[in-house]
């Protein structure tokens, strides 16, 4: 499954929406990472931050990253967090 389009660093989840809500994360979190909101060889926000921010389930947090660790975006290290890797 590809990441869907239209996504920005600014947009938010849209429980209506055509996407589901893991995949509309992932989108979003990839133009974060895009947009230098979180650089290479930073953590993004912490699971409990993210779920805060967006008002979704943890699972949906952990699916939504563990897509982008399948892509080669991040790289989640146990117990310190989920690391944004270098773009080749």
């Amino acid at each position: 499954m590809d990441l869907p389009s239209g996504y920005t660093a600014d947009s938010e989840i849209d429980n209506e929406g055509m996407d589901p809500v893991w995949l509309q994360l992932a989108a979003i979190l990839v133009a974060r990472i895009d947009a230098g909101r979180y650089p290479a060889g930073r953590a993004i926000p912490s699971l409990n931050q993210l779920v805060q921010e967006f008002g979704v389930a943890r699972g949906t947090i952990v699916k939504a990253t563990n897509y982008l660790a399948d892509l080669g975006r991040v790289r989640a290290v146990h117990g310190r967090g989920v690391f944004v890797l270098p773009r080749d």
